[in-house]
């Protein structure tokens, strides 16, 4: 089990985002995190909530779903976990060999679960505006990945230079908060922008797609956060932005394979040397047009190039033509010095 944040930011992880498809069921959670350690990925992370710390009977439901609920405050209510679930979806994560995480989304979320200890605090897109939860965290110094979803790049700036001066260990996420995002809001010029500000960063997709996940790996960034949902038809508000266990392992393979491409320095002169055999079945060398009689003279015109490369190349027409042949040569032999006088 990673241990330390620099050990996690090793190499590219995967970050699951549970979000509320456990819908308030503890055992329901469970299944998702067998599912997750399975395929292979290297964090499951849920979201906190405490209703009556985060939200009033104003906060509006996204729009376009239909829920039983009357206010979002009792979805949220709905949908929450108590201190000592929390302690047993730890525990069960650790069990499964995956790291846990979780965004929270009130003071008191983050007080109720910081005896967990994770490796990392998740803040969301909306509550990198919540001070006050942020300045907590930095206190304690603990390590933060964080979306940048709503922020502009004054604010980004401004939080980047925060956590530099208080020593905090951080990830930025690049993200869009549009469920689902298309191509044009992935924003993949993002992490170019992020990496000249010399930090860890990553990509939080809310696509449904495994396309932006891929190119972001193809930058060899710290992180990529995928939204989890074992079934995408569900009328569930996150199930058009999330991925399926199926796209999941996919990208799971894709990150291990670009991984290993990334590290891996070829030296193009070794390589060339070590596949010669190679080189020689898939070259050409010279042979003649037509068939030629003893004590012929080759001319520049009479050579055609066949494979393999077992005999006179494309640079050695000085060594062939205005040399005569030592006995008959057929075509389709390639040309030998025993052939020449």
């Amino acid at each position: 089990m990673i241990k330390t944040f620099k050990e996690f930011l090793n190499k590219p992880r995967i970050v699951a985002e549970v979000g509320l498809s456990h819908e308030g069921s503890i055992n329901k959670a469970f299944k998702i995190i067998d599912k997750l350690a399975k395929i292979g990925v290297d964090v499951v992370k849920f979201q906190t909530h405490i209703a009556y710390f985060e939200s009033t009977k104003e906060e509006n439901f996204r729009k376009g779903f239909n829920f039983k609920h009357k206010s979002r405050i009792d979805y949220w209510r709905d949908h929450e976990f108590n201190k000592k679930q929390w302690t047993q979806i730890f525990k069960y994560c650790q069990k499964k060999g995956v790291l846990f995480a979780t965004s929270p989304f009130s003071i008191e979320a983050y007080e109720m679960l910081k005896h967990l200890k994770p490796l990392f605090w998740k803040i969301g897109s909306g509550e990198f505006f919540s001070e006050d939860l942020i300045n907590k965290i930095v206190i304690d110094r603990q390590n933060i990945v964080i979306s940048t979803g709503l922020s502009s790049w004054k604010e980004i700036s401004n939080k980047i230079s925060f956590f530099k001066k208080k020593n905090t260990n951080f990830v930025i996420l690049q993200c869009t908060t549009k469920y689902p995002s298309d191509e044009h809001d992935i924003g993949i010029n993002i992490l170019d922008e992020l990496s000249k500000k010399k930090c860890f960063a990553g990509l939080s997709d809310h696509s449904g797609s495994i396309y932006p996940s891929l190119l972001a790996l193809a930058k060899n960034v710290s992180i990529i956060e995928v939204h989890v949902i074992d079934n995408k038809k569900k009328n569930q508000p996150d199930a058009s932005s999330s991925l399926d266990f199926n796209q999941i392992k996919l990208l799971i393979e894709a990150r291990d394979k670009f991984f290993i491409m990334n590290k891996t320095k070829v030296n193009k002169d070794k390589v060339a040397k070590k596949l010669f055999k190679s080189k020689i079945l898939f070259t050409k060398s010279a042979s003649l047009k037509e068939k030629r009689p003893k004590g012929y003279t080759i001319k520049k015109q009479d050579i055609i190039f066949k494979k393999p490369g077992t005999g006179y190349g494309y640079k050695e027409y000085s060594k062939i033509v205005g040399k005569k042949l030592r006995n008959n040569l057929k075509e389709n032999v390639l040309i030998k010095k025993k052939h020449l006088i």
